[in-house]
């Protein structure tokens, strides 16, 4: 069924009512935290009890109780509130403070540290977890100020060494050639090289390509583009590997080795929106790059030094 705007709104306002009566266990204490006079509130909790189909909360001489819809629907109820809430703090940082998307995975301790540092700048940031994708469209379509995006690590502003990661550890530096299948192992899975989605790159990912054939693996054993926590359960389950940082590697508790023959890294800039109402001045970006470098894994700076090249021979 098609809700308009206005029932949309009198839901969420009947949620946070039936929230607040359920966790203080009064209609009293609930009106006086509302700041609503105690019959209104009664009115919101009655009409979404109409609305699901049955009582939420019970009177008792002790206050009020949950009924057994009530305890299945609270969860949902705060979790909706808070949501509610989350949107209302995006737009209201979009219009006073700056929109940033970042890629996914992000230490929230580390963007907590990146906030802190914009606030000492007076700037409120909010952080936004997307996809390469989307991050870019972000910028488009104006929804974010600034972006993390990838770039060669010559450009770039954060970045750092990518490497393998792998179920056990497998030796000082990984060679692609053990990822081959002999001819008595021809009727198995043969293991996988997964490139992840922020690698999907032409100066990263087509290096790795043309090392994995000069290897001799199979076309069909490098995986572009696989989603982060389906590489990452087959790298345990059937011992592939997964281009990564070490840092990722470390998070989902794999071990990690450089490639063997090959040095290639993840680099990013911070890129602001073509006609973003409120363009970061440079002060700000220099204050914010180090923390978010490290919820990132990466460092700030140049992501290599420049008078190093990536090392494909071999």
């Amino acid at each position: 069924m098609s809700f308009c705007y206005t029932c949309w709104m009198d839901l969420l306002t009947h949620l946070e009512t039936f929230c607040e009566v359920a966790d203080r266990g009064s209609f009293t204490r609930a009106a006086e935290a509302l700041g609503t006079p105690q019959p209104v509130v009664s009115r919101r909790v009655g009409a979404l009890e109409r609305r699901l189909g049955g009582r939420l909360l019970v009177r008792d001489p002790r206050g009020v109780r949950l009924t057994e819809l009530g305890r299945a629907v609270l969860p949902h109820a705060h979790q909706m509130r808070t949501r509610a809430e989350h949107l209302l703090e995006v737009a209201r940082t979009f219009h006073d403070g700056l929109a940033v998307a970042v890629p996914p995975g992000a230490d929230p301790r580390a963007l907590v540290a990146a906030r802190a540092a914009a606030r000492g700048l007076g700037v409120a940031v909010t952080f936004t977890e997307a996809s390469p994708d989307a991050r870019g469209e972000a910028l488009r379509d104006g929804s974010a100020h600034v972006a993390v995006v990838a770039c060669p690590a010559d450009e770039a502003e954060l970045g750092g060494r990518l490497g393998v990661a792998t179920a056990e550890p497998r030796g000082r530096r990984f060679h692609l050639d053990d990822l081959r299948v002999s001819r008595g192992d021809r009727d198995r899975r043969p293991p996988t090289l997964h490139v992840d989605l922020e690698d999907d790159v032409p100066w990263v990912r087509d290096p790795v390509r043309r090392h994995a054939a000069r290897a001799g693996l199979a076309p069909a054993q490098v995986a572009v583009g696989t989603p982060r926590l389906l590489a990452v359960a087959d790298v345990i389950e059937h011992a592939d590997v997964l281009v990564c940082t070490h840092a990722e590697a470390e998070h989902h508790g794999l071990a990690w080795q450089p490639l063997a023959a090959l040095d290639p890294w993840r680099g990013y800039r911070l890129a602001s929106a073509p006609r973003a109402a409120h363009r970061p001045d440079a002060d700000l970006l220099d204050a914010v790059r180090p923390p978010l470098a490290r919820a990132l894994g990466l460092t700030a700076g140049p992501a290599r030094p420049l008078d190093v090249a990536p090392a494909e021979a071999g």
